[in-house]
Order: structure tokens, then sequence, then C-alpha cells
């Protein structure tokens, strides 16, 4: 009765590889869409296209897949409130079971931090940031999601069950390479470095 989820980027998978993962008892998927423009996904520098995506969504649907998750991305460079209205229709229309919509956080050390030192970058301001937020809560909430989480929604049922132990301190295992997790009092989290993530496997 476990949720075992796989993260995955559109256009990376092929139907052989989602009928494998059914096979191997892998029943949700979490895709990372961010955006159903593909020219805000060229500003976020990801290699697929909504295409993509959509050709991938269909493929796991096919492969028996019950379970999906698709994240998106609000506060984009350039983004309008209408276009974020445009990406949850959009989205919520494919009728996934859950939507994890995040606001842009522009960390330090990326080109997002040193295009807005430069002041080249154009990100929607707080006011904007804070009325997308709300909007979607309002907009998922009418289509059948409900928010269980800061930035997750889910339809009635749904709810991640890694999410929700997050919040709840429950013991969670994470496998792979950067995973982390928690067990008892400790929390741990395995190496980046691919080298090492092999020569210790």
């Amino acid at each position: 009765n476990a949720e075992i989820t796989v993260e995955m980027n559109p256009g990376t998978v092929d139907r052989e590889k989602l009928s494998g993962y059914k096979i191997c008892g892998i029943n949700r998927l979490s895709i990372g869409l961010q955006s159903t423009k593909n020219r805000e996904l060229q500003i976020l520098g990801r290699i697929h296209t909504y295409e993509e995506f959509l050709q991938s969504y269909q493929w796991a649907r096919e492969a028996g897949v019950q379970n999906i998750n698709i994240d998106l991305m609000f506060a984009i460079p350039g983004q309008s409130y209408e276009g974020w209205i445009q990406n949850l229709r959009t989205v919520a229309k494919l009728g996934p079971e859950h939507i994890s919509a995040y606001s842009l956080i522009v960390e330090e050390g990326t080109d997002f931090y040193r295009w807005q030192e430069e002041g080249k970058l154009d990100l929607p301001g707080e006011d904007a940031d804070r009325q997308m937020y709300h909007l979607t809560k309002k907009l998922l909430a009418e289509k059948g999601y409900e928010r269980y989480e800061i930035s997750n929604y889910a339809k009635r049922g749904m709810a991640c069950r890694h999410n929700v132990g997050y919040w709840t301190r429950q013991d969670y295992l994470g496998f792979g390479l950067g995973a982390s997790s928690l067990y008892g009092k400790e929390r741990f989290a395995n190496t980046q470095d691919m080298k090492k993530y092999l020569e210790n496997s």
C-alpha cells in the first residue's frame, strides 16, 4: 500500500520507461512542467517544451499511472497576472490528481541572482506575486483542488503522503543522488557527487 513517487522532467521519458516504472510498482509521478508557455520555459532554462510535456503526460496515462502531480512556477521574469491564470487553467483542465505551485525564489549564486543584482531581471513585484498566490488557491478550489500545504493542492484523498509526512515528522527514506531522509530524530542526506555516490552504492 506504499505510495512510490518518481520525479521526472518532460521529454526525458518514453512509453517503455513509463511502463517499466509501473511494472516496478511506482504508482505516482511528479512532472516538472513549470509553465505551459514555451517562452517562459526558455527563460527558466528548461530543456523541454509544453508539447513534449503533453506527450509525456499522455504516455503516463496510457501506462496506467493514476496519480500524477504537475509542478508549476509563478512570478517568473516577464510573467503577467493573466499569463499565470492561463497556466493554471490549462493545467487544471488536464485533470492531474495533484498540482504544486511555487513562487520563483532567486537563489544566490544563480544567473537569476546575478541578473537581479545587475538590474536586468524583470520580476513581478511583491504585490503581483501575492495576488498570483491568492488567485492560485481560489482558482484551484473552483476546479476541485484542496490546498493542504502552502504550495500544494490535491483532489480529495490525493494529498501527497510524503508531503504530509514532512509536516508531521514521519520517518522517510530518500534514495538516489542528493536524496534526504529522516529516521528517528536523525536527518541525513546522500552525497550530491555522482562519483562518490556510485563508489558507496
